[in-house]
């Protein structure tokens, strides 16, 4: 399991992400490893865990659409990954706490999607597609979130690169992961007897080559904050963890380039690194939308959209996107 590759594209290298010094702290190392490591290696994509959170700080994931095939369809469950200690990744222990399975508030969410690695030779294409079902690569996300627009975003980004067949498909890099904020809301019950924080924010960032030639790279974010605290999935204090709590203190064309009616979900790539503390090392790639907010209103132009749908009526299948895209040229 090579993971992910930064020389992906010949002629323009992306290294992964770079955490700041207090992040770098909170990885979570490989156990077999004597000296300290903390990528997680798979087929075509790798991921780093925050062991105190629980939950991946970034994944990084390499697409070639003329060798994509999606031969795999999903079959198995998440499963723990046994090169990390168990008590720094997100189980069962949350998924199953109300009832066993499938009957929790959350689904079992992606972040690399389960089709992406999906390239390659079948005896790859097939461990690729295994490789995504680990709880590394699992986020707890509402179903009108994880069935709806982010899926449908999802399914978007990698059928338009490889026009499904993989005729004239092209190679993307695709980082991708929750913002892990110090103001995430908590679980409505405890798990394992401590308060669990729910990560609310998702994020994408993707770098392709443009029709004319030039390394682009566009950022896109959701959140499910809104929905989950109008369903009552999580509350913003749990008995037990102190009634106030310092504020998250975030500093103050092409593919995508008319994106108009989707703007709500578009933001800058220094935006998502502004909220996760992360460097991506793009400044020197074109980035297309440049449109700037502040953290406020971004944050409230994200937000997924609140309805009285029960989850157990959502069934699992595609759902049609609340924005189209535009004007896009490839």
């Amino acid at each position: 399991m090579a993971g992910y590759n930064p020389q992906f594209f010949t002629d323009c290298k992306l290294s992964l992400p770079r955490l700041s010094t207090a992040q770098k702290k909170q990885r979570a190392p490989l156990l077999s490893s004597k000296a300290k490591r903390y990528e997680l290696a798979y087929t075509h994509f790798s991921i780093v865990l925050n062991k105190e959170r629980r939950f991946a700080f970034f994944t990084a994931s390499n697409i070639d659409g003329k060798a994509w095939k999606a031969l795999v369809e999903q079959g198995e469950d998440f499963s723990p990954e046994g090169r990390i200690a168990p008590a720094h990744q997100t189980g069962n222990e949350l998924y199953n706490l109300h009832g066993g399975p499938g009957k929790n508030d959350f689904d079992k969410g992606h972040i690399v999607k389960f089709q992406d690695p999906q390239w390659g030779k079948d005896a790859d294409i097939r461990l690729a597609a295994s490789d995504t079902m680990h709880f590394a690569n699992c986020v707890p996300q509402h179903q009108s979130l994880n069935r709806g627009a982010w899926k449908s975003l999802e399914d978007y980004i990698v059928k338009k690169f490889t026009k499904k067949t993989g005729v004239d498909g092209q190679k993307i890099s695709v980082f991708a992961g929750p913002a892990l904020l110090a103001d995430d809301p908590f679980y409505i019950d405890k798990v394992q007897g401590r308060a669990f924080q729910i990560p609310v924010h998702f994020w994408k960032v993707i770098v392709y080559k443009s029709k004319d030639g030039v390394y682009s790279a566009v950022a896109f974010l959701m959140s499910q904050k809104n929905i989950l605290l109008q369903h009552k999935f999580v509350v913003e204090t749990i008995e037990g963890t102190a009634e106030t709590r310092a504020a998250q203190k975030a500093p103050a064309a092409d593919f995508f380039t008319d994106f108009t009616k989707g703007e709500p979900y578009q933001v800058r790539v220094d935006f998502i690194e502004k909220i996760t503390g992360l460097k991506f090392g793009l400044a020197h790639l074109r980035q297309p939308y440049t449109k700037q907010e502040p953290t406020e209103i971004i944050f409230k132009r994200v937000e997924i959209p609140v309805t009285d749908a029960q989850p157990e009526s959502m069934a699992l299948k595609d759902r049609s996107l609340p924005f189209t895209f535009d004007g896009i040229a490839l």
